[in-house]
C-alpha cells in the first residue's frame, strides 16, 4: 500500500524527506498472548512479535516523528525533521494510513504511567512474521558461536506468565 501512495503522491523533484508518524509500543505493556502459540524461540523472542499493544494516538509530525531524508537536498538535518533544505524543496508528511513507524521502547520520563494511556492492538508486524524470523534465523546461526550468543528459550506457559503479571504492581 505504501509504494503504491508513494508512486501517486511523490513529487520526486520537490519532496526532499518522507515524515512517518512514531507508534509508540510501550515494553512495559503485557506480551501477546499469541507468543506462547509460536513453535519456535526466534519467533516468541521477537520484540515485534510480542509486543503488539501500542498507544492509540499518533504524535503529529515534527513531534516525536522520523524521517527518510535524501541528504543532497538537506541543509541541516534534526533528530524529528529537517530544519532546512535547499530552496524548492520540502517534507512529504505521509499520512498515518499508508505507513507509520513502530517504534519500541520503555515509558518516557521513567516510571510506567505511559501504559496507562489509551491503547490498541496492531499486529501489523505479524504480516510480516515468517520473512521477519526467517532473517533473524539466518543471522543468529550465523553469529552464534562467533559471538557466543546464549541458546535462546521459549517463553513461559501462557499460564505462569498470567501468575507472573497478577504479581506485578497495579496489574491486580
Amino acid at each position: 500500500m505504501y509504494i503504491k501512495y508513494l508512486n501517486q503522491r511523490l513529487n520526486k523533484r520537490a519532496t526532499g524527506s518522507l515524515s512517518f508518524q512514531n507508534a509508540f509500543f510501550y515494553l512495559q505493556w503485557d506480551d501477546d498472548d499469541a507468543v506462547y502459540d509460536f513453535n519456535d524461540a526466534i519467533s516468541s523472542n521477537l520484540v515485534t512479535l510480542k509486543k503488539t499493544r501500542r498507544r492509540s494516538k499518533l504524535h503529529p509530525h515534527k513531534q516525536r516523528s522520523k524521517y527518510i531524508c535524501r541528504p543532497e537536498l538537506t541543509v541541516e538535518a534534526g533528530n524529528h525533521f529537517v530544519w532546512e533544505y535547499i530552496p524548492g524543496h520540502g517534507t512529504l508528511n505521509v499520512p498515518s494510513d499508508a505507513a507509520i513507524l513502530h517504534h519500541y521502547r520503555v515509558c518516557e520520563f521513567g516510571g510506567d504511567d505511559c501504559i496507562k494511556t489509551a491503547s490498541t492492538a496492531d499486529k501489523t508486524a505479524y504480516r510480516y512474521k515468517d520473512i521477519l524470523t526467517n532473517a533473524v534465523r539466518l543471522q543468529y546461526d550465523r553469529l552464534k558461536s562467533k559471538c557466543h550468543l546464549a541458546d535462546l528459550k521459549m517463553p513461559p506457559t501462557r499460564v505462569f506468565n498470567k501468575l507472573i503479571n497478577l504479581l506485578k504492581p497495579g496489574q491486580r
